[in-house]
């Protein structure tokens, strides 16, 4: 079997003084017909060999990591991601890192390190042959997850393969086997060693999975996994505190994840949207705080339109996220979709002022002509200066603005 591998890398492989082979995702998708653009070589060599073969040959060497022995090959637009053949040893305590590394010059022992077997077969460049220890092949062929050795040994320390496993079901459409699958329930808890960015990386990974290979992967493919996350008891290892979801919003939006965070506020039901989203998706999840406060704002719009907030305080707080709002609305009302969106186009087409940006003045015209003015009074004034504009009590123009400062501070 020959694998269509770019031209630069059958270039690099002939600079090699061992074999070289490509292994993981590249060889397991050229055999289902599947794209990938990303693509793992490895070898026998060191990172201080492959550097010194590769100097003045045109190809970037910059390492990764001297301890996992990985480092990126590069010329051109393509990019290789290269590792030498290693052992490794893990901590008794389910650790999902490697506390000792061993490189090592069998590419049988090589293979005992990896995950699936269906990411476990190794293409020889210079050969143009296929090296195939697990019987990958025939797991492709009949669309089974399994681990390499046997489960226990793959997933007792790693929290990521547990993760990945439930990914590549969806994304690949391939079942789990039974023996694999109950050892990804069993150790569930490593699940606690993974960070909170990886958590979201591979969920949100999980429910775009129906994009990742289209015509491959089911529409509704992501369910498999959030079932499996249900039947696994696993929601409160990420922090959520219900051990089953339901699942409704997330089968109707187009924007997975904002269906997932409206079915779990839902299940959850907490007194305030904003405060638990801020806890599950800063504290638990990691996100940045701008992620965090756009989140909490589409969020906290969709529930305040179905609490049938007043037109004019709702769009001064949610104007900027309506599109999006809207997107998530119809599919719970489409009344409410529609009556927030009539005023939405209306102020659109007379361009009324939404924001105390758009003003004619800032905080800091307050201070230069307010001086004794607190800043903190400063938003509250301002707010008061969008009211009276949006309501045509005073035109958008700074000296007006400014004349009309006096006014508010006797009650502001």
């Amino acid at each position: 079997m020959q694998l269509n591998v770019p031209k630069s890398l059958t270039k690099l492989a002939k600079l090699f003084d061992v074999d070289l082979f490509v292994v993981g995702g590249f060889v397991r998708n050229q055999i289902m017909g599947l794209k990938n653009d990303d693509i793992d070589i490895c070898s026998s060599l060191s990172l201080e060999n492959v550097e010194q073969l590769l100097d003045g040959s045109g190809f970037n060497f910059k390492v990764k990591s001297k301890v996992l022995g990985t480092a990126t090959i590069s010329k051109g637009d393509d990019k290789f991601e290269y590792t030498t053949f290693r052992r490794d040893f893990y901590p008794d305590n389910g650790q999902h890192s490697p506390e000792r590394v061993e490189f090592i010059d069998s590419i049988e022992e090589d293979a005992k390190r990896r995950d699936f077997t269906c990411n476990a077969i190794y293409y020889d460049i210079k050969n143009n042959k296929i090296i195939d220890f697990y019987n990958g092949i025939k797991d492709i062929q009949n669309r089974i997850l399994r681990t390499v050795e046997s489960p226990d040994e793959v997933l007792s320390h790693d929290g990521v393969r547990i993760l990945r496993l439930f990914r590549f079901q969806c994304e690949l459409n391939f079942k789990i086997d039974k023996e694999t699958l109950e050892c990804a329930y069993k150790y569930k808890e490593n699940l606690r060693d993974v960070s909170g960015e990886r958590h979201v990386y591979e969920i949100t990974r999980i429910l775009h999975s129906p994009f990742k290979y289209k015509g491959v992967s089911k529409p509704k493919a992501y369910m498999t996994a959030l079932k499996h996350f249900n039947k696994g008891g696993m929601w409160q290892i990420f922090g959520i505190d219900c051990p089953k979801l339901k699942f409704k919003m997330v089968k109707k939006v187009s924007h997975k994840s904002q269906g997932f965070l409206i079915d779990l506020v839902d299940n959850v039901n907490p007194i305030s949207v904003s405060y638990y989203l801020n806890l599950i998706l800063a504290e638990s999840f990691g996100l940045s705080k701008k992620m965090v406060a756009n989140y909490i704002n589409i969020l906290s719009g969709y529930y305040e339109a179905l609490n049938r907030q007043q037109n004019k305080p709702y769009f001064f707080k949610y104007f900027d996220n309506f599109p999006q709002i809207y997107l998530l609305l119809i599919h719970k009302s489409k009344y409410l979709a529609n009556k927030y969106q009539f005023f939405y186009k209306y102020i659109i087409s007379h361009r009324l002022i939404m924001s105390i940006k758009d003003l004619k003045i800032s905080g800091e015209d307050i201070k230069k002509n307010y001086p004794t003015v607190k800043a903190n009074r400063y938003k509250p004034i301002l707010d008061s200066l969008l009211s009276d504009v949006f309501d045509g009590k005073l035109n958008n123009e700074k000296e007006e603005l400014l004349s009309a400062v006096e006014h508010k501070l006797r009650y502001l």
